[in-house]
């Protein structure tokens, strides 16, 4: 395994949060024990699915990840940033972002041929989508949480609900003037 930076900040996330974890439960502060805990299993995702499909993450995306889950795990939860509600909204726009980065990292990985020859638009429209779908889908764990565990992670419901999603689409339209511009420069370097 190689020692990457990417790879020492998420192992330095997943320690610090064990850190976190350990005089939590001394403490008996369990809802920030139960954030760190969770922060150490999102920190250790990239290093397992790129176990399990063989594959390397770009060093950026793992950054900004590492970067995300310490702006909301431990900023958001454990500091309590999220009592202001312009936390949240912005934590949804940046993920909105993040997301449509990821879209941009699988899209990337597909034959330069096939890859090379996709429209602008047909780009763009695919990164805000995907985006799109990842905040839906992050408010549908939001909603089954709330259900099933019994937590408030959509505090005011549907309006939340809703703006969170709305954030999210905006990070992703955001980003995707970004990706569609990085496909066209690819475009014009490849003469096509």
């Amino acid at each position: 395994m190689k020692l990457t930076r990417g790879r020492m900040l998420e192992f330095g996330f997943v320690l610090f949060m064990a850190i976190i974890l350990v005089a939590s439960v001394i403490e008996e502060a369990w809802f920030d024990a139960s954030v760190a805990a969770a922060g150490i299993v999102s920190g250790l995702i990239p290093f397992i699915l790129e176990k399990v499909f063989k594959t390397e993450f770009d060093a950026k995306m793992k950054v900004a990840y590492i970067l995300f889950l310490f702006a909301s795990q431990y900023l958001g939860s454990i500091v309590g940033l999220y009592s202001n509600g312009w936390w949240d909204t912005f934590l949804h726009v940046l993920s909105g972002v993040f997301i449509a980065f990821l879209g941009y990292d699988f899209f990337s990985r597909l034959d330069d041929d096939i890859r090379l020859e996709m429209p602008k638009r047909f780009v763009f429209v695919y990164i805000v989508v995907f985006a799109m779908a990842g905040a839906a889908l992050w408010e549908m764990y939001e909603f089954t949480s709330d259900l099933v565990l019994n937590t408030t992670m959509q505090g005011n419901g549907n309006d939340d609900t809703m703006v969170d999603i709305i954030a999210g689409s905006l990070g992703g339209i955001l980003a995707a003037f970004l990706v569609t511009e990085m496909h066209r420069n690819e475009q014009t370097k490849n003469g096509v």
